[in-house]
């Protein structure tokens, strides 16, 4: 830990020399900025096909000493743009993993030409395999764009053979527990997208079940713009997966499995011939996670005080299985029709046993007994994805139509056995109570887009767009108790819902770009219709209602190395079907849940500002945010006249938060590479409770080490660290937490197999633990997971599968674009 200290003091007198000491821009050493600046555009198409080409490297060399200008990754559709070109004399050259390198000479910018249009380039397929690829550099980790955070997954060494949770565990601005629970800025509630597309599962269920080695990069949007549905009170969480990228057959197959029972095993093959594009994924996971569990329930009521010790095993398995497939194909050039569907099934269990005793006034325990829990939560999924892109002769000019349809049948059982025992917790009779439940749930989602987009001219853009969405889910809940031989229905605990919500939306954004500033600002407007019936009786809950959702989105560059971001966006959390269920649920004999049908969505209106500073290879960013939420969906417990607690969730609070996220990526030598962020926020939450006042307020930290050390080419090391600090709730307080990660990986066979090596949770420091209380209860809970972790990870690529791993070159403003020379 001192080293770990040493090394972010060590960070921080980096972090101020950098700042008061600017670098020039490569190839402009020794020169001043000048202020009349052009403009290099065009597009990237395959020879032949003429399909466009996402990801080429397009790099500005200046004529006269061949030294880098400015470079840019293509976008969807094959278009580029490099700014901030000094008036001068460059050629360009263009080029992508398994085509020909293509270069143009003769461009020149001048005060009186500060455009430069190349028209289109066509890249032909190599004529031979590539031999030796040295990569100088990587992508930096993470990037920034207007409206989001790129974290390029694939230079991190502590999510090989894990999940997409995994793989967020050192990611700015994310915060991930010891079960892989993902909180996004502090809060559970985000939207998950895959490629852009909503997930059939929800939150850290979506991406606990996607394998980090499918995926290209994360989009972390804590601001999303008019144009995205506005669920999710801290944004969006987008999963963009990898793609082929050859005329040919390639693919990956990865492997993982531990010495604790973790197994999980995925294989992507992709194909691409002529028009079409081809691609099928699966994955299979089986992983245990074993823990412990100590609580201690305080029940003061009657003048007398009651004691339950909770002490013993806490684990959890999660399973699943899935697969994907799709194509593309490329009618023209001017149209693509794409389809894809998946299927999976997903199980998370989770029970154990624990040894309890009950006492009354600290007195000695008068009664012991063993709990047996087990609880199974899972299911099947599917989804059915069609979309058509038309586009027009403007470049830029499109039309995208798309409709989905996604499935979702869960399952959801728990059996709890109370056995009586003596204080040696020998069994006094084998079963003293037994009850279980079962929950099925099925559930439809019906959505349509049409997106427009017209490219007004070269700086302006307008884009409008509707969307539709019908969601149908039938849950029934079934309660039982074992007696005399027999399972009995309790009619208290058992309940039939019908939940139904429509919703339309219709949207419209409009965006200017120049040399230094660039702004978007968006308007969107929907209308929600919900039904819940409920079976026991027949009685409706309705909403009909319209809101509206601004967003806003500023840039100015300061210089090529300075840039300020400032942003606006409005978002809902809408209440899940279980929340609303009045009925009571059974968790255990302490504790009953309740829900609230008149439960209404929660409202937040969020802000950012942040700069961002470039040195050479190296950034720092510093961004603030303020956070308000209306109306939040607040889980509260109460002590019942009958000594059980009842959970329940209301409207009664707003919460603020306020706060700053540190972070920089420096690259110290060309072998070692350092990324540390730290946030300090102030959560402050007004309301009532229980017909009292509350304003209760905490001072929240957290941090991130990530250390990257390329001891050979083939060989490298990386090791993590995460500190989340305390943190109050609305009656109570989570502890501390921290965690580390160390990893190996060694490749070879000219890169085609890659082995991993990791060791998780190093200090064995992973915990959950912290207090709850309330008129007439205290409630004290530490969790904790099996430390030291050791686990293997097997990579094989087939026919030369690479994903785009690139040199890190400034573009002339200074942006991390990742291209280079192959």
């Amino acid at each position: 830990m001192k080293k770990i200290l040493l090394i972010c003091l060590l960070i921080s007198g980096l972090t101020f020399q950098l700042y008061a000491q600017p670098a020039p821009a490569p190839g402009m050493a020794g020169k001043s900025v000048v202020a009349t600046s052009g403009v290099v555009k065009g597009t990237i198409v395959e020879a032949g096909t003429k399909t466009p080409m996402e990801y080429a490297n397009v790099v500005i060399y200046s004529a006269r000493d061949s030294s880098i200008v400015g470079g840019i990754m293509t976008e969807p559709n094959g278009s580029f743009q490099i700014k901030n070109i000094p008036p001068g004399r460059y050629y360009l050259q263009a080029n992508f993993i398994g085509f020909e390198k293509y270069t143009l000479p003769g461009i020149t910018i001048s005060r009186s030409g500060p455009v430069a249009n190349i028209g289109t380039l066509e890249l032909k397929p190599a004529s031979k395999e590539l031999q030796s690829i040295d990569v100088v550099a990587d992508k930096a980790r993470v990037e920034f764009k207007l409206d989001r955070k790129i974290v390029n997954v694939s230079q991190d060494l502590n999510s090989a053979g894990g999940t997409a949770a995994e793989a967020l565990e050192n990611t700015p601005s994310v915060q991930v527990d010891m079960d892989g629970n993902v909180t996004l800025r502090g809060s559970s509630d985000f939207t998950v997208l895959i490629d852009g597309k909503p997930s059939v599962l929800k939150g850290s269920d979506a991406l606990q079940q996607i394998p980090a080695s499918n995926i290209e990069n994360i989009e972390i949007i804590t601001n999303p713009s008019a144009k995205y549905d506005p669920d999710g009170v801290s944004g969006i969480i987008n999963v963009v997966m990898k793609k082929n990228i050859k005329g040919s057959l390639s693919g990956i197959v990865n492997a993982t499995t531990n010495l604790n029972d973790r197994n999980r095993v995925n294989a992507t093959v992709n194909m691409r011939s002529g028009k079409w594009k081809v691609f099928v994924n699966g994955s299979y996971q089986d992983m245990i996670y074993a823990g412990k569990r100590k609580e201690t329930q305080y029940t003061y009521q009657n003048d007398s005080t009651t004691v339950l010790s909770v002490d013993g095993s806490r684990n959890r398995k999660r399973t699943g299985k899935s697969i994907q497939a799709g194509f593309d194909y490329y009618a023209s050039d001017k149209s693509t029709l794409s389809l894809s569907g998946s299927y999976g099934n997903y199980g998370f269990d989770f029970g154990g046993v624990t040894k309890e005793s009950l006492s009354n006034n600290y007195n000695d325990s008068i009664n012991y007994f063993l709990q047996d829990n087990v609880s199974n939560h899972g299911g099947k999924y599917w989804n059915t994805d069609l979309s058509y892109q038309l586009k027009f002769n403007k470049k830029g000019h499109q039309l995208l139509a798309a409709f989905i349809v996604s499935g979702q049948d869960g399952n959801d059982n728990e059996n709890q056995n109370t056995i009586n025992t003596n204080a040696d917790w020998v069994p006094l009779e084998a079963n003293s109570g037994m009850v279980r439940s079962a929950e099925l749930s099925n559930s439809n989602d019906y959505r349509a887009k049409l997106d427009y987009t017209l490219p007004i001219n070269d700086r302006n853009e307008f884009d409008a767009g509707y969307q539709g969405r019908r969601e149908d889910d039938n849950q029934d809940f079934l309660f039982e108790r074992y007696v005399d031989g027999n399972w009995v229905n309790d009619e208290n605990f058992s309940s039939t819902t019908v939940f139904r919500r429509d919703i339309h939306a219709i949207y419209a954004t409009y965006g200017h770009t120049s040399d230094n500033f660039s702004y978007m600002l968006g308007m969107r407007g929907e209308y929600t219709n919900r039904r819940i019936t409920y079976a026991k009786t027949g009685q409706d809950y309705i909403i009909d209602r319209f809101d509206y959702f601004p967003s806003v989105h500023v840039s100015q560059k300061f210089s090529r190395n300075l840039e300020l971001q400032a942003s606006y966006s409005r978002r809902l959390d809408r209440p899940r079907g279980y929340w609303l269920d009045p009925f009571p649920s059974y968790i255990d004999p302490y504790n009953i849940r309740v829900g609230n049908p008149g439960l209404k969505p929660q409202y937040t209106d969020s802000y950012e500002l942040s700069v961002i500073k470039r040195i050479d290879r190296s950034f720092i960013s510093l961004e603030g945010y303020y956070r308000r939420t209306t109306n939040l969906m607040t889980r509260i417990t109460k002590l019942g006249e009958d000594g059980i607690r009842y959970q329940s969730i209301e409207n009664m609070n707003n919460d603020y938060s306020t706060g700053a996220e540190l972070m920089a990526n420096l690259q110290i030598t060309p072998w070692f590479t350092v990324v540390a962020s730290g946030t300090l926020y102030n959560y402050q939450l007004k309301g009532t409770l229980n017909n009292e006042p509350i304003n209760t307020q905490s001072t929240n930290f957290d941090s991130r080490l990530n250390l990257d050390f390329k001891i050979t080419k083939s060989t490298r090391f990386q090791f993590m660290s995460h500190y989340r600090g305390p943190s109050t709730t609305v009656q109570g307080q989570s502890d501390w937490a921290m965690f580390s990660n160390a990893s190996l990986r060694q490749e070879f066979w000219d890169k085609k197999l890659s082995a991993t090596i990791q060791l998780r949770d190093v200090f064995g420091t992973m915990r959950h633990s912290g207090y709850s209380y309330g008129t007439g209860f205290r409630n004290e809970y530490k969790y904790s997971r099996s430390p030291r972790i050791l686990q293997f990870t097997i990579s094989y690529k087939l026919n030369n599968f690479k994903q785009k791993e690139k040199e890190n070159v400034l573009d002339n403003s200074g942006t991390n674009t990742g291209v280079g020379d192959y």
